[in-house]
């Protein structure tokens, strides 16, 4: 269980007797009523069973008497969080509000990034979290919405929501992935596409290139799509929001190019894309290709299947090596 959890099972009683909006939980938890409602960014949490989701774009309900807020990584993702619970809570002020949080996740800064607006009650800390209660001050101006950053990349513009991977510049991984990969024909997978710099680059470097690009963020999802509503026709690409691979339909691509997202908040984790590279030839043509960056350190060759081929090293450099493997 995450130690966020743990923390708020200690308050079970108080939670329990109000009708709570969940923003961005880790996991779902016993604690969320089948009348709360939750709100998840994260696919494989709103595929949670039992859960009742709301798209992330939704109206909150009327009949919210709580809202509990876990801690986000990045910072902009904490301020378009707060905009839209101030916003709510301006127009129903009986909702309370709460911040949850662990230590090393940045939680600790909470009261002075809303000092502005609104003072913070701490109610509790354990397990290496707190829980923050926010009381927003009366007449006090609504914090600012973040901005969508943008940067230029060869000459295209890439726009990127708050909190997406790499949203502010090209990442030292994609840059050494995009200077080797050739330019490609037939239907590409980007996995883990963030702000869609990969498949933006496939599209325009070939008219004889189709990508479906997916992502676990909805807010990747968002910013993917609107980068490659400006540089091809939609016949030429599809953006999915998916765990994995578990929302793609069916079918086989010319090649899959990643760079493996391995970061959920603020922990390590592989298990999304180890679980690609055993997949990898169930999802590309004979002979179709494999192309990922990673740190030097990562070894997904250990988890590609005996139907793929010898994996060959294409670049090094900055910390990172770019592979290439072929289905046999």
């Amino acid at each position: 269980m995450h130690p966020s959890w743990q923390l708020l099972e200690r308050h079970q009683t108080h939670f329990s007797a109000l009708n709570v909006l969940w923003l961005d939980a880790p996991e779902g938890n016993g604690l969320i009523k089948t009348s709360d409602q939750a709100v998840c960014l994260d696919r494989s949490v709103f595929n949670t069973p039992g859960l009742n989701t709301l798209a992330a774009d939704d109206d909150w309900p009327e009949q919210t008497e709580g809202i509990v807020l876990f801690y986000p990584k990045a910072k902009e993702r904490l301020a378009w969080w707060l905009h839209r619970i101030v916003r709510f809570v301006k127009q129903h002020p009986h909702c309370q509000v709460w911040v949850v949080g662990e230590n090393k996740g940045g939680i600790k800064s909470l009261p002075k990034r809303v000092l502005d607006w609104a003072e913070t009650e701490k109610w509790d800390s354990a397990r290496h979290c707190v829980l923050h209660q926010l009381h927003i001050t009366p007449g006090a101006a609504l914090p600012e919405a973040p901005n969508w950053t943008e940067f230029d990349y060869q000459g295209q513009l890439l726009q990127a929501a708050p909190g997406v991977f790499s949203q502010n510049r090209l990442d030292k991984g994609t840059d050494l992935l995009l200077s080797v990969l050739p330019v490609m024909k037939g239907h590409c997978l980007d996995f883990g596409c963030g702000s869609g710099v990969i498949s933006q680059a496939l599209l325009g470097r070939s008219e004889q290139v189709t990508v479906t690009a997916l992502d676990i963020d909805w807010l990747a999802v968002c910013s993917t799509e609107q980068n490659l509503a400006r540089v091809a026709t939609d016949d030429r690409y599809r953006v999915v929001w998916s765990d994995g691979l578990a929302q793609l339909d069916r079918t086989r691509f010319n090649a899959i190019i990643t760079n493996p997202p391995f970061h959920t908040g603020i922990r390590t984790h592989y298990e999304a894309s180890e679980a690609l590279f055993r997949a990898s030839a169930d999802w590309l043509v004979s002979g179709g290709t494999l192309w990922w960056v990673a740190n030097e350190f990562l070894d997904y060759q250990s988890c590609l299947p005996a139907t793929v081929g010898m994996v060959e090293e294409m670049a090094h450099g900055r910390g990172f090596k770019v592979y290439r493997a072929k289905r046999k």
